[in-house]
């Protein structure tokens, strides 16, 4: 019986794509849902396994990191497994890994796990986005990508919301067991709704490339951490970095030269691609980096509980919702440039007013801003998806979509570490008192801020895009 989209097309009928929409938006929810919920159960892990912030900021990074990696072998997976079983083998690894991450015992073994699973994670996304373009390919695209944009990105904040309110409840175990119902049913309808076109001729794996890529990642971000412990000059740190510069020093000379690339770094020769790239960079750093930031600051600043803090970000997560939906509808109307700096400059005003009247302000008006930004977000995700693709020919979509993807989780990964870095280095030059750590909160937010208005540039140069076709 055959399961290519044609075939499963015809099957299932007109509501085949409708049905496909809903199973992916769903896998990829469920992931980023995974990679945020943990941000409420931060401080209550912090107490049970006595880790410090330094450490503890690993089981966002390090899920984030792996999830990057992921995205690598997104492309290769389903060329040689098809989409189908690579799905099934992702989800049945994060399923796993929740189940034992319920019996740690040790801070290191929640963290091992966590690379897990974002492995598992990160292989997911790019194949939803690939199979939206290729069954949403006669008409309807925007649309499409507007829906499953809302459901990528209200998974960052309903995340916390239900997060917060279970860790209050049930204990910092309840982050881990969350995704696993909805899990359950992805395994079940993905064995029926997902197309299963493996290609056995397909490139061989560069292991070498992968490994090289994946310890710089690792490396970089470990450099960046022990350099909280440790003077920047110190051997620890010099060690680290060094190992990112060879390992990505290697990566880049093998990529250049190879005919099967893990990451294709041709994709940059389009200016198109190099500007939306630095969108994406932006957006994962205000994405998570916000998502991480935001419910620490509200339970070790404001005093807020875990199911406080999450109630708080769920109004953002709604709205967040609905202007991913109503960006999804614009891309197919309007210039996607007005899409991109409405966006950055609503979640720059948001991280800014943090920082300057965070600590003053009541529960109201802290989410009414949180919301403000996360409207901002929403408007610049499938915007983005479209600016970084519709340049790209049929067979490049595959590692578009990884690309583009894989620069918004590297903007994450780091940008949570750098951002910590910065607060846990101003909280200690402050004085290292109640006082400072607010301070220490107040300048990175206003720093998230920053970050965002300077991306404002590269996304006005999108503005030579060509304008949308109106549907008819």
């Amino acid at each position: 019986m055959k399961r290519d989209l044609a075939s499963l097309n015809a099957r299932f009928g007109v509501l085949y794509r409708v049905w496909l929409l809903g199973v992916l938006m769903l896998g990829s929810m469920v992931m980023v849902l995974s990679s945020t919920s943990i941000n409420v159960a931060l401080p209550a892990i912090m107490d049970e396994f006595a880790m410090g912030r330094p450490l503890a900021q690993w089981l966002a990074t390090g899920f984030l990191a792996a999830m990057t990696a992921g995205l690598l072998l997104a492309a290769w997976a389903q060329a040689k497994l098809g989409s189908r079983l690579t799905v099934q083998i992702s989800i049945g690894l994060f399923v796993v890994c929740s189940i034992v991450a319920l019996v740690a015992t040790e801070g290191w073994q929640l963290i091992v796990l966590r690379i897990l699973q974002g492995a598992s994670a990160g292989i997911i996304q790019p194949l939803a986005t690939v199979l939206i373009f290729r069954v949403y390919a006669g008409g309807g695209r925007g649309a499409a990508l507007g829906v499953y944009g809302l459901g990528l990105m209200i998974a960052p904040s309903i995340g916390p919301t239900v997060g917060g309110y279970l860790v209050d409840h049930f204990g910092w175990t309840s982050a881990f067991w969350l995704p696993l119902p909805v899990c359950f049913v992805l395994l079940f309808a993905g064995h029926w709704l997902l197309p299963d076109e493996s290609n056995a001729n397909a490139k061989r794996l560069d292991v070498l490339s992968f490994v090289m890529l994946t310890v710089a990642i690792f490396a970089g971000l470990g450099a960046i951490s022990e350099a909280q412990r440790y003077d920047w000059n110190d051997w620890h740190v010099c060690v680290l970095a060094l190992l990112t510069v060879v390992c990505s020093a290697v990566f880049f000379l093998r990529t250049l030269k190879s005919d099967r690339p893990i990451l294709s770094l041709r994709l940059w020769r389009l200016a198109a691609f190099r500007r939306a790239s630095w969108v994406a960079l932006a957006l994962g750093l205000g994405l998570y980096g916000s998502t991480y930031l935001i419910p620490l600051y509200l339970q070790t600043i404001k005093g807020y509980s875990a199911g406080d803090a999450g109630v708080l970000l769920l109004p953002a997560g709604i709205l967040l919702g609905l202007a991913s939906f109503a960006s999804g509808w614009l891309c197919d109307r309007i210039a996607i440039v007005w899409l991109l700096c409405a966006g950055l400059f609503l979640f720059a005003i948001s991280a800014v007013w943090y920082g300057l009247w965070g600590a003053s302000s009541g529960f109201l008006w802290l989410c009414v801003i949180a919301a403000l930004g996360r409207m901002g977000i929403g408007l610049i995700m499938p915007a983005l998806s479209t600016a970084s693709l519709d340049s790209l020919t049929v067979d490049e979509l595959p590692y578009g979509a990884g690309a583009v993807t894989f620069v918004r989780q590297l903007g994450g990964a780091f940008g949570i570490n750098l951002l910590t870095v910065f607060l846990e280095w101003q909280h200690q030059s402050l004085g290292g008192d109640f006082s400072a750590e607010t301070t220490a909160f107040e300048r990175t937010f206003i720093l998230l801020g920053l970050a965002f208005i300077l991306a404002l540039w590269p996304a006005w140069r999108l503005r030579k895009l060509p304008k949308p076709v109106k549907a008819h």
